[in-house]
C-alpha cells in the first residue's frame, strides 16, 4: 500500500464552492483559436492521466475528444467554449469534475462577494416539489423580519422561482439530484455582497403572500482558504438542547472543526444523547471524517478506502477524548455533500449513529485543482472511495436508517421537523 501525505487531502474540496464559482462568473478575456486548442488539449490530456481509472469508467474518451473538439473550435464565445469543456467532461457523469473559467477567482475579493460574503439566514429546499424555507438561522437578517420556516419562496428580485424550477426540471434529473442543483441555485440567488439588498416575495402557512426586502449580512464564521478555492466561512455551533440532548452542527470538514471540536465534546459530555447536524455540510478535508468519528468509536475503525490509479489511502478513525458513548444522531439532507457523505457512512456502518433525514447526493470523489493555460482552473477527479463494507458513495449517497420527507404541514408542528425527530427518537432512546 502506498501512502500520501495529507497534504494531498487539502485539494479535496467540496462541490459548493466550485458549482457557485462557475455559475456566478464568466471569462473576461478572448482566445484565439491556437488558445483554445491549446485548452481543450490539456483539460482532456490531464483527465485522461489523472483519473484512477485508465479506462474511465468504460467512456470512449478519444471518441468524446471526436466528438467536442469541433464544438469547441466552433464556440461563438469564450463563455460557450468552456461551457463545452464542461459538457464533454460531463460524459464522464461524475461530481467533482469540471472547469472553472477564468474570472471566477480573479481576486480573493471578487469570491468572497460571490460565494459567501453576504448571506440572509435563509435555507430554502424542495418540498413537495416547491421551493420551501425549511431553516431560518436565529438573529439573522429574515430571522428579525419575521420569515417562517416552512414558508413558499416565490420570487427572488425579479425572478420567479417556478421560472427556475422550470429550468432545472428540464434537465430531467434523479429527484435528489435536482433536489441538489434546486439548493445550489436558490443560495446562489439569495447570496450576495454583504451590505446589499435582495427582495423576496414568500407565502406564509396560512396562504397569505409577503414582500419584504432583506439587508444581507457577512457571513459568519472563521475564514478558511485551500489552494485555489476562494475562502469558505467556517461555522461551528453547539448547545445542549432540552431534553438534556447535545447538539453540535458544522458546514465544512475543515481545520477549525477539529480545533473546536475537543471542547465542545467535553462541554456535552453529561448529555444523555448527541445529534450532530450535518445537513447543507459542504465536505472539506477527506481525512477529517475519521478525526471527528474518532470522538465516538474506541477501537481503531475504518469508514473506508480511496484508490487513486497508482495506490490506494485507508482513513481510520482512531479513539480521541474525551469518548462520547451515548447514542447519536446524524441528519443530512441533499446538501449533506463529499467528506460529510463519508462520515455518515462510516457512523452509520460501525452502527455508532443513526442517520436521520434525506438521502445524500452520492458526490464523494476526491481531487486536485490544477491551473489551466490562460487563466481558470480544472477540478478532476483523482481517486474512487468505497466504504468500510465496499460500499461505492458516489452516484449512490447515504441512505438514512430514518427517512424524514418534508412536507409544508410538518412546519405548522415545528419550526425545523428533522431537528424535532431527532430529539424524539433520542429522548425515547434514554427513557427504555
Amino acid at each position: 500500500m502506498r501512502l500520501f501525505a495529507p497534504i494531498r487531502w487539502l485539494r479535496k474540496v467540496s462541490l459548493l464552492a466550485l458549482a457557485l464559482g462557475i455559475a456566478a462568473c464568466a471569462s473576461s478575456q478572448k482566445l484565439s483559436e491556437a488558445q483554445r486548442q491549446e485548452v481543450f488539449q490539456f483539460v482532456w490530456e490531464e483527465v485522461k492521466r489523472s483519473h484512477y481509472d485508465p479506462k474511465l469508467g468504460g467512456v470512449d474518451w478519444d471518441a468524446v475528444r471526436a466528438q467536442y473538439e469541433p464544438k469547441a473550435r466552433e464556440a461563438a464565445t469564450d463563455d460557450e467554449f468552456y461551457r463545452v469543456l464542461n459538457q464533454m467532461l460531463g460524459e464522464l457523469k461524475q461530481s467533482h469534475l469540471g472547469v472553472i473559467p477564468p474570472g471566477a477567482f480573479v481576486a480573493q475579493e471578487e469570491a468572497r462577494t460571490r460565494l459567501a460574503d453576504g448571506e440572509t439566514g435563509l435555507s430554502v429546499q424542495l418540498v413537495e416539489g416547491r421551493p420551501v424555507i425549511v431553516r431560518v438561522r436565529a438573529g439573522s437578517p429574515a430571522a428579525r423580519l419575521g420569515v417562517p420556516p416552512g414558508a413558499e419562496l416565490l420570487q427572488i428580485d425579479d425572478l420567479e422561482t417556478e421560472q427556475l424550477l422550470q429550468r432545472i426540471r428540464e434537465r430531467k434529473l434523479p429527484p435528489v439530484e435536482e433536489r441538489f442543483e434546486a439548493y445550489l441555485a436558490f443560495r446562489a440567488y439569495l447570496g450576495g455582497r454583504a451590505g446589499s439588498e435582495v427582495r423576496i416575495r414568500y407565502r406564509d402557512l396560512n396562504g397569505r403572500e409577503h414582500a419584504i426586502t432583506l439587508k444581507r449580512e457577512a457571513a459568519r464564521g472563521e475564514r478558511v482558504r485551500i489552494g485555489f478555492i476562494p475562502e469558505i466561512p467556517v461555522q461551528f455551533e453547539s448547545r445542549i438542547l432540552p431534553g438534556n440532548i447535545g447538539y453540535i452542527a458544522f458546514n465544512a470538514f475543515l481545520p477549525p472543526v477539529m480545533r473546536e471540536l475537543s471542547q465542545r465534546m467535553r462541554e456535552l459530555a453529561g448529555t444523555d444523547g448527541l445529534i450532530i447536524d450535518l445537513r447543507e455540510n459542504i465536505g472539506g478535508i477527506g481525512l477529517m471524517a475519521g478525526g471527528v468519528m474518532g470522538y465516538f468509536v474506541s477501537r481503531e475503525t475504518s469508514l473506508g478506502v480511496m484508490r487513486l490509479r497508482d495506490g490506494t489511502f485507508g482513513i481510520v478513525a482512531y479513539p480521541q477524548t474525551p469518548q462520547y458513548r451515548k447514542p447519536v444522531v446524524v441528519l443530512v439532507d441533499e446538501f449533506s455533500v463529499s467528506t460529510a457523505e463519508i462520515f455518515a457512512a462510516g457512523m452509520q456502518e460501525a452502527k455508532r449513529a443513526t442517520i436521520l433525514g434525506r438521502p445524500t447526493p452520492g458526490k464523494a470523489l476526491p481531487s486536485k485543482v490544477v491551473k489551466l493555460p490562460y487563466g481558470g482552473y480544472l477540478q478532476c477527479v483523482i481517486a474512487d472511495f468505497e466504504t468500510a463494507r465496499k460500499n461505492r458513495l458516489e452516484g449512490a449517497g447515504v441512505k438514512p436508517d430514518i427517512e424524514v420527507e418534508l412536507t409544508r404541514a410538518a412546519f405548522q408542528e415545528a419550526a425545523d421537523p428533522v431537528l424535532q425527530r431527532a430529539v424524539a427518537l433520542l429522548t425515547r432512546q434514554e427513557n427504555r
